[in-house]
């Protein structure tokens, strides 16, 4: 048997050893392996026929009306096999599928032939599923057919459905007991369970060392009391430290403390830099040390005023549930450590990712960045005051 051929006639094939099968029932066993991908949604779709005509096997159909069907069929046979040793696989279908619509005779190797041809065409082009119902179908016909379960083992292999892989392979060396093509596929199909099996079981560690990272996080963060999250909006299997980004605080478990992302943001140029993992034992000065120690791009080169002896550092407090104009400005030292930041009374952590604004010292953006605020608390004091 030579696998590459897809445009092989069916052959004698070697009397098996022991009692013969009935008829069907490989036949039977297949189909009811079909049946079970059916009913698996990602092969839904994957288990119909292949549809639509070619233009070429129309005008070719359309010249052959007198012609005898085994005739017709073989030519078009023909061509499909042509197509596919030109791996034009999809236009193979398509020839082998017309092919088969010329039934009007007894020729069954011919139907076998075209069933496992189109099952070789259906292999290149990735349609597992309908490569194995091809398969099926030849079995119906031909029992003795090793081909088709050769080619259904490899369909099944690629599907990473290796119990399937080898008992088509096996029911194809009771057939062709010396088939070395199908040893050979035996042996592959051992090598893709045990790589299959180190990724399944290095996946599984993963998770385990990702559920157990998580769990050690939750401790840590359940240990600093004086953490306020708003969960306002927060989406369901999240904890409220964590976001559907890879922006995530974590737990260095060698030194116990929390690494937060961070914002720094500069409204003047409506600018911003991130810090992927601020210590919460570093204070922002040490953070703004290497965010600053170039001036930015947006700054004035020659005369930068985000320097780090020349901003100070904010942050925004709205109450949990507040509106916009329920917005303070809260001034932080730039020497305070992070951690003592965050659990100040009035911080509030968004969507686990803490921001602080940075402004220049004596700078009229700056004063009326401070004022707007200002205005907004004497705003609603004074409707408090009404009320």
């Amino acid at each position: 048997m030579s696998e590459h051929k897809a445009g092989d006639t069916a052959a004698a094939s070697p009397v098996g050893i022991g009692p013969e099968p009935s008829p069907i029932s490989r036949a039977d066993k297949l189909e009811n392996m079909v049946q079970k991908l059916r009913s698996t949604p990602l092969f839904m779709t994957d288990l119909t026929d292949a549809g639509e005509d070619n233009m070429a096997v129309e005008a070719l159909k359309s010249l052959a009306y007198d012609e005898p069907p085994e005739e017709m069929a073989t030519n078009l046979k023909n061509e499909g096999n042509e197509q596919f040793k030109a791996k034009n696989y999809a236009e193979a279908v398509k020839f082998y599928t017309r092919a088969m619509d010329y039934d009007g005779h007894e020729n069954k190797s011919l139907k076998v032939s075209l069933l496992t041809n189109r099952a070789a065409a259906n292999l290149e082009l990735q349609n597992y599923g309908r490569a194995i119902q091809d398969c099926a179908d030849a079995l119906r016909i031909r029992p003795q057919t090793p081909k088709a379960l050769f080619r259904s083992a490899r369909a099944f292999l690629a599907l990473e459905k290796f119990d399937e892989a080898r008992e088509c392979c096996k029911w194809a060396l009771e057939l062709d007991p010396q088939g070395a093509e199908i040893k050979r596929l035996q042996n592959q199909i051992e090598q893709s369970q045990m790589a299959h099996d180190r990724r399944v079981k290095e996946r599984e560690e993963r998770e385990k060392a990702k559920l157990r990272s998580r769990d050690l996080l939750k401790r840590a963060i359940e240990i600093r009391q004086g953490l306020t999250f708003d969960t306002t909006g927060a989406k369901k299997g999240l904890y409220a430290w964590e976001n559907d980004s890879a922006r995530q605080v974590v737990l260095d478990e060698s030194s116990g403390h929390l690494q937060w992302p961070v914002f720094f943001l500069y409204p003047e140029s409506k600018e911003s830099d991130f810090v992927e993992k601020f210590d919460e034992a570093s204070t922002l000065r040490d953070m703004l040390e290497m965010v600053l120690a170039e001036p930015p791009a947006w700054d004035d080169r020659e005369h930068p005023k985000y320097t780090l002896d020349n901003v100070d550092t904010y942050f925004l407090h709205r109450p949990v549930g507040g509106f916009d104009e329920d917005e303070r400005l809260v001034k932080v030292g730039i020497n305070t450590r992070l951690a003592t930041v965050l659990e100040h009374e009035k911080y509030i952590i968004r969507e686990g990712i803490p921001s602080f604004v940075v402004l220049p010292r004596n700078d009229p953006f700056t004063s009326q960045f401070i004022d707007r605020y200002r205005k907004l608390r004497l705003a609603k004091e004074s409707a408090s005051q009404k009320i």
